[in-house]
C-alpha cells in the first residue's frame, strides 16, 4: 500500500455495500468494513475488515485510530448514518450531516413539523396527545396506519382495519419507538407513490430525479413493498410546478451544504404527500442511474467528500429539474416464503446491455419467511434504456428468464410488475 494512500472506513458490510467497496478501491482509497457478522459480501471486496458492531462506537474509534482512517462512510440504511457521525465526531473528522439534519429526517413527527413550516404537503395525523384513548379509537376513519416515530425500515408499521387492529398496532408502534411514541395516520391505499432525490452541492439544491415508485402489498396488515422505481415520473412537471420549489426551501431551511437526500411522497387523487426522508445514498443506487444521465457519479462525490477531499467536479447544477433523457428502472424482486433450492438466469441477465448492476440479496440454501418485510426481497436490478420501449423489455426479459425454485418445487417469484400496464393507464 503507498503510503499517501487515503483510508475509509465503510460501516456495514451488506450485499449493497459491495459496490461502494469497488467504487472505492477504483478512486485509489484502501478500503475497511466493519460489522459484527463474519463473511459479510462487502468484506469479502474489502482490503481488510473487522467482526466489528457498527454501534460499537469505542471500539470502532480504537480501529479507526490505529489504521489512521482518513473518512467514515456509510450507506442504505439511516441507523448507520447516525453510528458514523459519532465515530466522525469522536475522531475530529468532518461528516457531511449534523444531529439536527438527521433528527429531521429521522423522526416523523420533526420531519412532518420541517415540512409545515414551508408548506410541503403531508398527510395530517390524529391527535395522541392522550394517547390511545377509545374516544379518539372511535373518531379514527379505516383503514389507518400505525408508524414508530423514530425506526427504520419499515419496523413496527401495521396497517389496521377496526379497533383492534389499532390497539394491536399501536403497542408495536410503541416497542418498536426508541421515544416510545407513535404516530397515526389515514392510510392512503394507492399502488404506487413517488420517490424524489435530491442532491446538495455547495449549499446549492439540485433535484437530481423525480420517479414513480410502484409498489405491492402482500399483506392486509403489512406497509407495501417496491416492485419498481421507474425514472423519470410521469407526474414530473406537475411535482416541479407544485412541490419542488417548496421541498428547495426546506432543505435549504436544514443548513445542507453537501450530501444526497431520498424523499417519498404518496400520490392520491391527484395530490402529492411527503411521508418520509433519508439523508444518504438509496438503497435503489439512484447513483448509478444518475451517472448515465449526466457523467457525474453521486457515490464518487460521497466517498471524495468523506475524506475531505474538494468536489467541484461533482457540479450537478447543470442537470437540475429530474434530468434522465434515457429511461430507466431499478427493480426488486420480490419472493414468497419458502426455501431456495435452485436460482437460474443471473448469468444471462447480467449479459444483457441494459443492466448496470444486480445487487442479490438471497442464495440457495437461504429460507425466506412470509414476514411482509424487505427480507423477502431477492435482490435489485438496475436498468438503463435508450428507449421506454427498451426498458420495458428489458424488465420483461429480466422476469422470463429468472427462475427462483424452493425445495418444493414451487416458483418463487411473488409478484411482477407490468410497465405496459402503467402506459394504459
Amino acid at each position: 500500500m503507498e503510503a499517501q494512500q487515503k483510508k475509509i472506513l465503510l460501516l456495514s458490510g451488506i450485499a449493497h455495500m459491495v459496490d461502494v467497496v469497488k467504487t472505492a478501491q477504483n478512486m485509489g482509497y484502501y478500503v475497511i468494513v466493519t460489522d459484527r457478522d463474519a463473511g459479510s459480501p462487502a468484506k469479502k471486496a474489502a482490503d481488510k475488515s473487522y467482526e466489528v458492531s457498527t454501534a460499537d462506537i469505542d471500539r470502532l474509534l480504537e480501529i479507526a485510530q490505529a489504521e489512521k482512517i482518513d473518512g467514515v462512510f456509510n450507506g442504505f440504511d439511516d441507523v448507520n448514518t447516525w453510528n458514523a457521525l459519532a465515530l466522525c465526531e469522536r475522531l475530529g473528522i468532518p461528516y457531511y450531516a449534523t444531529y439536527e439534519q438527521l433528527e429531521i429526517c429521522s423522526n416523523k413527527d420533526r420531519f412532518k413539523n420541517h415540512c409545515r413550516n414551508f408548506d410541503v404537503p403531508v398527510v395530517e395525523e390524529y391527535n395522541l396527545d392522550n394517547g390511545l384513548t377509545e374516544e379518539l379509537i372511535g373518531s379514527l376513519q379505516f383503514p389507518v396506519i400505525v408508524k414508530p416515530v423514530d425506526s427504520y425500515a419499515s419496523q413496527g408499521i401495521t396497517v389496521c382495519y377496526g379497533p383492534e387492529d389499532v390497539k394491536a398496532g399501536y403497542a408495536k408502534a410503541l416497542e418498536y419507538s426508541k421515544s416510545e411514541t407513535a404516530i397515526i395516520e389515514p392510510f392512503i391505499d394507492t399502488p404506487y407513490g413517488l420517490m424524489m432525490y435530491y442532491t446538495a452541492y455547495q449549499g446549492d439544491i439540485v433535484l437530481s430525479a423525480v420517479t414513480d415508485r410502484h409498489v405491492h402489498k402482500h399483506f392486509a396488515e403489512h406497509p407495501p413493498l417496491p416492485i419498481a422505481v421507474m425514472f423519470p415520473s410521469r407526474h414530473r412537471e406537475q411535482y416541479l410546478a407544485e412541490v419542488d420549489p417548496q421541498v428547495r426551501a426546506m432543505l435549504r431551511g436544514m443548513g445542507i451544504q453537501n450530501g444526497v437526500l431520498l424523499i417519498q411522497a404518496l400520490y392520491d387523487n391527484g395530490r402529492f404527500y411527503l411521508y418520509e426522508m433519508g439523508f444518504r445514498i438509496s438503497g435503489s443506487q439512484h447513483y448509478n442511474i444518475i451517472e448515465k444521465q449526466t457523467g457525474i457519479n453521486l457515490l464518487e462525490m460521497m466517498l471524495d467528500l468523506s475524506v475531505g477531499k474538494d468536489i467541484s467536479k461533482y457540479d450537478t447544477r447543470h442537470f437540475d429539474d429530474s434530468y434522465i433523457p434515457h429511461p430507466s428502472c431499478n427493480l426488486p424482486i420480490l419472493m414468497h416464503s419458502g426455501t431456495i433450492a435452485d436460482i437460474r438466469g443471473m448469468e444471462e441477465i447480467l449479459a444483457m446491455p441494459e443492466i448496470l448492476t444486480a445487487v442479490v440479496n438471497r442464495k440457495a440454501g437461504d429460507t425466506v419467511a412470509p414476514s411482509g418485510s424487505y427480507a423477502q426481497m431477492f435482490g435489485r436490478f438496475t436498468i438503463v434504456a435508450d428507449s421506454a420501449t427498451e426498458l420495458n423489455r428489458a424488465i420483461d426479459a429480466i422476469y422470463d428468464t429468472l427462475e427462483i425454485r424452493s425445495t418444493e418445487g414451487e416458483d418463487m417469484l411473488l409478484v411482477r410488475f407490468h410497465p405496459e400496464e402503467i402506459i394504459k393507464a
